[in-house]
């Protein structure tokens, strides 16, 4: 039923995470990086539920955007943070 809204929601959701932690992050305030990551992460979360159909909870569509949301900024911050002490 909504397989192939949840199939496009996850792609569109992946490629604009991508866009913004390669291409954006460097040329757009750090907030402005973090809403779009966010918002990419809550966006595949909400594509997730959607291939679930019938079996999910409203607790399920309360956290489960909320929480990659949250990984989203926090993959996006490790994985292309700018210089640190581990970073060679």
């Amino acid at each position: 039923m909504h397989t192939g809204a949840g199939i496009v929601v996850i792609v569109v959701a992946v490629a604009l995470l991508v866009l913004t932690s390669i291409v954006l992050r460097p040329r757009i305030p750090r907030p402005a990086t973090d809403l779009l990551a966010a918002s990419s992460g809550a966006a595949v979360a909400i594509g997730g539920l959607l291939l679930l159909h019938d079996d999910v909870s409203m607790a399920s569509w309360i956290a489960a955007p909320v929480v990659l949301g949250l990984l989203a900024v926090a993959h996006t911050r490790m994985l292309f943070g700018g210089g640190g002490p581990f970073r060679t």
